[in-house]
C-alpha cells in the first residue's frame, strides 16, 4: 500500500511540473505571435521591394507560433481533464474508503497469497490490530483463525466462484468462547489489485458470540417449554391419587396408632404434602393462559402481601421497609401481582434464618416504565449462580424447603405483564432485585385503579428476636 500511494504521488508531481511547462510554453508562443504581429505591421508600414520577402518569412513563422499556440492549449486543457479525473477518482476512493471504515462488520481484502491489502476499522477492533501493522502480512499470521484453514477455503471460492461462508473460534482472554463469522468473497481479475491477471479476496467478519449465545438460550427456552407443558399433563394426573394418598393419611392419623405407626404416618403426610406443594408449583409455572387485567397500585400489592405475612416475618425478625409506594400504578393482574412479591418476600425471609431487614422502593426507572426495588441484607447469592436463579427447579434452599419454582414463577409472570425482573450485579451487599413494569398510558393512568380493600398493616419496625 505505501508503494501505491508513493506512485500516486509521483504521478500529481509529474502532472503538475507538465502543466507548469505547459503554461510556460503558452505564454512564449503567445509572446512570440505577438512579435511576428508586430513585425508584419512595421514590415507594411515600411514599404520598398523587400518587403513581400520579409512578409512572406514573418507569416511563416507566426504560422509555426500559431500552431504552436494551439497545441500547448489542446495539451493544457487535456492536463486539465485529466487532472479533474484523478481529483474526482481521489474523491471516490475517499468516500468508498470513509463508507468501509465506517461499517459495522469487518471489512478487508486479501491478496491470492493472503496477505492483507485493505484493512477498516471494524477489522481493526475485532482483531485487536491496526491497520499500519497488518498491510502486507498474511491474515494466518495476524489471526490464528481456529478450525479455519485460509489457503485451502480460498482455494475453494476461487474454484467454485462464488461466496463462502465460515465460523471459527477466537482465542482471546477476554472472550474464551467468542466466534467469529467470516465471508470469502473472491473478485475477478484486477479488482482491488494492482496486478490485472491476479485474483484478490474481499473478507466480511462480525462476532457472532452474542447471537450464538442467544439461540442456545431459544432453543433451551423451547426445551423448557416443552418440558413445562409434559410436567403440567402429569402434575394433573398425579394430583388425584396424591389426594388419595393425603386422605388416607389423615385418617390414620386421626385413629388409635402405636407411637412408631404416627410416626411413620405423619411422615407420609408430610412428604405428600410437599409433593403436592411441588405439582402446584408446576401447575403455576405451566400456566400461560391470558387473565383480566386493569390498574392496580403496586403500593396496595404489597402492604397486603406483607401483612399476610406478618406472623413469619415478625417470628423471624424481619423489618420491611416500603418506601415511596404513594400511588404508583400499574396494568396487571392482582393475583398474579401478589404471587410475585410473596414469592420473592418468602426467599428473603428464607435467606435470612437470624433476621434483617427489607426494602422495597417504588419510583420511575427508564422512560415509559416504573421501577420496583426489592433488596434485603442476607448473604446474597454466589456469582456461580446468579446465571442459574431463574431456571425452573434451580434451588440453592435444602431439601424440603423449596421446590425452585418461585423465581422461576416470578420471572413468567413479569413477562407476561409487559416487564422484566433482573438480579442487580451492583449490589455489594445481599440482594437486589429489579422489577420494570411498563408505565400506563395517559387513558388509562386517568381511570381510578382496582381498589383492595383498606387494611391496616403493622410491621414490626424493630427486629425482634426469635423465640
Amino acid at each position: 500500500m505505501r508503494k501505491e500511494l508513493l506512485k500516486k504521488i509521483i504521478r500529481r508531481i509529474a502532472l503538475s511540473r507538465a502543466r507548469l511547462l505547459v503554461a510556460l510554453l503558452i505564454i512564449l508562443t503567445t509572446g512570440l505571435v505577438g512579435l511576428n504581429v508586430i513585425e508584419l505591421v512595421t514590415a507594411a508600414a515600411q514599404g520598398g521591394a523587400g518587403v513581400d520577402r520579409s512578409r512572406d518569412r514573418i507569416v511563416s513563422t507566426a504560422a509555426l507560433h500559431t500552431l504552436t499556440l494551439l497545441a500547448a492549449w489542446s495539451l493544457w486543457f487535456s492536463l486539465r481533464a485529466r487532472e479533474r479525473a484523478q481529483r474526482r477518482l481521489l474523491r471516490s476512493e475517499q468516500k468508498h474508503r470513509t463508507i468501509i471504515n465506517h461499517a459495522g462488520e469487518a471489512i478487508f481484502l486479501l491478496d491470492r497469497g493472503g496477505a492483507v491489502r485493505e484493512w477498516n476499522k471494524a477489522a481493526e477492533q475485532l482483531f485487536g490490530a491496526a491497520r499500519r501493522t497488518v498491510l502486507g502480512r498474511r491474515f494466518g499470521d495476524i489471526d490464528l483463525c481456529h478450525g479455519l484453514e485460509l489457503d485451502r477455503a480460498m482455494a475453494d471460492a476461487e474454484r467454485l466462484n462464488r461466496s463462502l461462508t465460515f465460523e471459527f473460534t477466537v482465542p482471546r482472554e477476554q472472550l474464551p468462547d467468542g466466534l467469529i463469522k467470516l465471508t470469502l468473497s473472491p473478485l475477478p481479475p484486477g479488482r482491488g489489485s494492482d496486478d490485472p491477471s491476479e485474483r484478490s479476496f474481499v473478507v466480511i467478519a462480525r462476532d457472532v458470540t452474542s447471537e450464538r449465545q442467544f439461540e442456545n438460550r431459544l432453543s433451551q427456552t423451547e426445551k423448557l417449554a416443552g418440558i413445562g407443558q409434559l410436567a403440567a399433563g402429569i402434575a394433573h394426573q398425579l394430583n388425584t391419587p396424591l389426594g388419595s394418598i393425603l386422605l388416607s393419611a389423615q385418617m390414620l392419623a386421626e385413629s388409635d396408632l402405636a407411637e412408631d405407626d404416627a410416626e411413620d404416618v405423619e411422615r407420609i403426610i408430610r412428604q405428600t404434602d410437599q409433593c403436592r406443594q411441588i405439582i402446584k408449583g408446576l401447575l403455576n409455572f405451566a400456566r400461560t393462559q391470558s387473565r383480566e387485567r386493569g390498574l392496580v397500585l403496586l403500593g396496595e400489592i404489597v402492604h397486603e402481601t406483607v401483612y399476610l405475612m406478618e406472623k413469619n416475618l415478625k417470628v423471624a425478625g424481619v423489618e420491611v421497609d416500603l418506601k415511596n409506594a404513594g400511588q404508583v400504578q400499574v396494568v396487571g393482574n392482582r393475583n398474579e401481582l401478589d404471587q410475585v412479591f410473596f414469592n420473592l418476600l418468602v426467599n428473603a425471609v428464607d435467606a435470612m434464618p437470624d433476621g434483617g431487614r427489607i426494602e422495597i422502593t417504588m419510583g420511575p426507572g427508564d422512560p415509559g416504565e416504573v421501577l420496583v426495588t426489592f433488596a434485603d441484607d442476607g448473604p446474597g447469592i454466589p456469582p456461580q449462580h446468579r446465571d442459574q436463579i431463574f431456571l425452573p427447579f434451580f434451588t440453592t434452599k435444602s431439601y424440603g424447603k423449596g421446590t425452585g419454582l418461585g423465581l422461576s414463577i416470578v420471572a413468567r409472570i413479569m413477562h407476561e405483564h409487559g416487564g422484566r425482573i433482573e438480579l442487580d450485579p451492583a449490589a455489594t451487599v445481599g440482594t437486589r432485585f429489579l422489577l420494570s413494569f411498563p408505565r400506563p398510558g395517559p387513558g388509562l393512568a386517568a381511570s381510578a385503579p382496582v381498589s383492595a380493600r383498606e387494611r391496616a398493616i403493622d410491621v414490626p419496625s424493630t427486629r425482634e428476636p426469635r423465640p
